[in-house]
């Protein structure tokens, strides 16, 4: 059975789910409540070749985020489109579901955008 490669996860991410409503006037807004416990991570840039395979703006900063499938509790996690990833006091914007890499459930990846805001 295939393990999760923790030597090459070497910095740590947490994932904050961010809880959308609106008010009585109808405008949306995010509330950011606790993140995950921290999880291991492994951060790399998106080359501008994929970027341009995938169809994505070349200009913006994409990354890809390879996770450990459990945060460090243990716990399996998970996180959308709306929520946001800190990877060395840098906030990301997820961009898309984390998806079980090889299907062996041992990593997981992502694509963050670097969160200009």
């Amino acid at each position: 059975m295939a393990t999760t490669p923790w030597h090459l996860l070497t910095s740590t991410a947490t994932v904050t789910n961010i809880a959308w409503d609106s008010g009585a006037d109808g405008i949306p807004w995010g509330d950011s409540p606790s993140g995950t416990p921290s999880v291991a991570c492994m951060l790399q840039p998106v080359s501008a070749g994929d970027a341009l395979v995938y169809g994505r703006d070349t200009t913006s900063q994409m990354y890809d985020v390879f996770l450990a499938p459990t945060d460090s509790t243990g716990a399996a996690w998970d996180c959308s489109p709306r929520d946001q990833i800190a990877i060395g006091g840098v906030t990301y914007r997820v961009a898309g579901k984390p998806r079980d890499l090889c299907s062996l459930g041992v990593v997981k990846h992502l694509v963050v955008e670097l969160d200009t805001n």
